[in-house]
């Protein structure tokens, strides 16, 4: 339990920072994709605050029993899907406009730390949630997981937007991001205990 913890606060800690940073680089440099990695990474600090609340109350003696752990379930699949529908409207209002991403080196940095920390944290919390058992911890790594990919699809999108001057780069792989939360989340629902 205590690793499960643990976890959830190192969560919290790096989502809170990533997500606000991410959101900050891609409203500055116009990245859709930028601003959807941002909002799945803190739609997954939202889950692991719920998460954070049921292990410390296990911890203390408490018992949460399985309303808890359905609730942070269902909290973590309804914010991937609020953010495939906030992702996709602005990256499809970026087509419609034609705008693309300013490409520069803020946001090619917050993309690729972001590919490189979140697969970790996503693999401890996918081994730490059947010791616990805890399925909201495992769609939490899922969330974490789906953070990773759409950090991957914002790095690309920015790097063919710099390289290859693609303006449409960045809002294609922002629905790329909508379309890999939308799924998640809804399987996620459908698969709910």
């Amino acid at each position: 339990m205590r690793s499960a913890l643990t976890i959830s606060y190192v969560a919290v800690a790096w989502s809170l920072v990533a997500g606000a940073v991410s959101i900050a680089v891609g409203v500055r440099s116009s990245s859709t994709a930028l601003i959807g990695t941002g909002t799945d990474v803190l739609a997954d600090m939202l889950s692991s605050v719920v998460l954070v609340w049921r292990f410390r109350a296990e911890l203390h003696g408490g018992r949460p029993g399985h309303d808890v752990e359905r609730r942070a379930h269902l909290i973590a699949s309804l914010a991937l899907l609020a953010v495939a529908v906030g992702v996709a409207a602005g990256a499809l209002a970026h087509l419609a406009s034609g705008h693309g991403a300013h490409a520069d080196l803020a946001g090619l940095l917050v993309a690729a730390v972001s590919v490189v920390v979140l697969p970790v944290l996503a693999v401890i919390k996918l081994r730490i949630a059947p010791t616990v058992p805890s399925p909201a911890l495992r769609t939490d790594a899922l969330i974490t997981l789906v953070g990773a990919a759409t950090a991957l699809l914002s790095l690309v999108g920015l790097v063919l937007t710099r390289t290859l001057h693609w303006n449409t780069a960045d809002p294609i792989a922002a629905l790329g991001i909508a379309l890999l939360a939308a799924v998640t989340g809804a399987w996620e629902l459908r698969h709910r205990d």
